[in-house]
This record gives structure tokens, sequence and C-alpha cells, in this order.
């Protein structure tokens, strides 16, 4: 079966740097005020959503195949309800699952993603990191010709 499969994790040097710098101030706090230790165990749990959360997709003869793990359980939009899908370069849309100017947005780095609208008019964009091997990929399945 010929498929394209990506799987993506935030990997932001500066999301790292930022969670380091406020994993300081909370050990700090706890060191501190001993009676505070819940702030970790919240800070904790943050910090390994963050180390665990990544956004699989995989593409292939029957549909688009899409999960934000650990959150989301795996998604299909089969391509004869696509109406239109198209590789697009997009300025800043945020990192995550978030609801953005009438689409579903699902992305952990970058800019680049296949925006789909499917037949009963839903919005859903969906990050890559490789474009240009998904552009490869759909080019070469014949239910989009």
């Amino acid at each position: 079966m010929n498929a394209f499969s990506e799987r993506q994790y935030f990997r932001q040097w500066w999301l790292w740097l930022i969670l380091g710098f406020s994993g300081c101030s909370v050990v700090y706090g706890v060191i501190q005020h001993p009676g505070q230790w819940p702030g970790l165990v919240i800070f904790a749990f943050v910090v390994a959503l963050f180390a665990l959360w990544r956004l699989d997709t995989r593409y292939d003869e029957t549909g688009i195949h899409y999960r934000v793990w650990p959150l989301m359980a795996w998604r299909t939009i089969r391509w004869n309800d696509v109406q239109e899908a198209t590789l697009v370069t997009y300025r800043f849309v945020g990192y995550g699952i978030r609801w953005n100017f009438g689409e579903w947005v699902y992305n952990v780095a970058g800019n680049n993603g296949l925006r789909i609208r499917t037949t009963t008019n839903k919005r859903v964009l969906i990050g890559t990191q490789q474009p240009d091997e998904l552009q490869d990929f759909l080019g070469t399945l014949t239910v989009l010709h």
C-alpha cells in the first residue's frame, strides 16, 4: 500500500528554554516554601505533556489519518469526502489544537500544512515538516486525479 507518514514533536528550543527557567523558578519556590509542592507536581505534568505530545499523520489510498497523542485518538478524512486539499505555507497560526478563522488547526511546529476542505465544508489544516515529500506523495494518488 502506497502511504506517507509523519510524526512531529514539540522541539522548539525557545519552548524548552522557557520551561527550563520556569522549572528553576518552581523548584526554588518549593525549596523556600515546602508546602507548595503541588505546584511542582503540576509543572512536571505540563513538562511531561509537552515531551510526549506529538502529531501523527498518515496519508494513504483511503484518506488522511491524524491524531494528537496522548490527547486525541486517530481521526480519518476519506478522500471521497475531500473537496479540496492544498499544501500551503502560512503565517503563525499557533501550536497544538486550535480553532482558527473557521478551521481546525493541528500544528506542532513550522508554517507548512495541508489545508483540507471536505464536501460538508468542514475545514482542517494539518501541519507538516515535510511539505515536498507530502506533495510528491499526493501526486502519486490516483484518487485525487
